[in-house]
């Protein structure tokens, strides 16, 4: 056959080789050349630098840091949120205009709101306990007519009727005590999800919690008698909020 005659020829061809396209000179050149994982043995490779000990503590400590921000946002998050879901199912604390009708809705005068309250709005164990922190021999606290250590004392049975009276005569006067009591006790009745803080006369709990703040910090002497209130039937008019606020 053709083919057969062509393949004999071309084996028997003296200048004919196994690697037709590798002359014999390069082809020795090519065996000896290394390949690059025989070369690698060769190489230095210098140790990685370790880091330093102030980059490893810098390191852990604004890690700690963006975790501490998280966290406290997440907590101020979850706060908001309850109270928030807490304060809109809250009946409203209205008691009327009047202690008479006061009393016939059920309503009782809370000292710690200065204000009369219905249940639902109240928090008769803190008040209580409110009520025991005072400077008086029981643990009373004093509410003066005006703001003057030598005026006369309200009783707290004339505290809640005072509510009945015109707004310029309604108004009695304490201490920087009772008022930074007021607020703690207030914050922890928040907590327990019974402040509905527009009867205190601000809008909301954040607008509250930054007066108490603002009030604490200032420095007045504890005795100084300088907080006026003035008693009223729960949530206030919008008269009233706005002139409180």
């Amino acid at each position: 056959m053709e083919l057969q005659t062509l393949t004999g020829q071309y084996s028997s061809s003296p200048s004919a080789s196994s690697e037709p396209f590798i002359p014999k000179h390069e082809k020795d050149e090519y065996s000896e050349a290394r390949t690059s994982n025989e070369e690698s043995s060769d190489l230095f490779i210098p140790p990685a630098r370790p880091k330093s000990r102030l980059l490893i503590i810098l390191s852990w400590i604004s890690k700690a840091v963006i975790l501490a921000l998280a966290l406290d946002s997440l907590v101020t998050l979850s706060i908001s949120t309850v109270v928030h879901i807490k304060k809109a199912a809250l009946p409203p604390c209205y008691c009327g205009t009047s202690t008479a009708e006061a009393l016939a809705r059920g309503c009782k005068y809370d000292s710690l709101a200065t204000s009369w309250l219905p249940p639902h709005c109240r928090d008769d164990e803190l008040t209580g306990l409110f009520e025991h922190a005072g400077p008086g021999p029981n643990g009373e606290w004093l509410y003066h007519v005006s703001n003057t250590s030598s005026s006369r004392l309200y009783a707290l049975e004339e505290m809640a009727y005072l509510a009945d009276k015109p707004d310029p005569e309604r108004q009695a006067w304490s201490t920087i005590d009772w008022h930074n009591a007021h607020c703690f006790y207030t914050l922890v009745k928040q907590m327990r999800g019974k402040a509905k803080m527009e009867y205190t006369g601000f809008p909301d709990a954040t607008a509250h919690g930054e007066h108490c703040a603002v009030a604490m910090t200032k420095g007045i002497p504890g005795n100084k008698i300088v907080i006026g209130m003035s008693p009223g039937f729960g949530d206030p008019r919008p008269r009233e909020l706005r002139t409180m606020e």
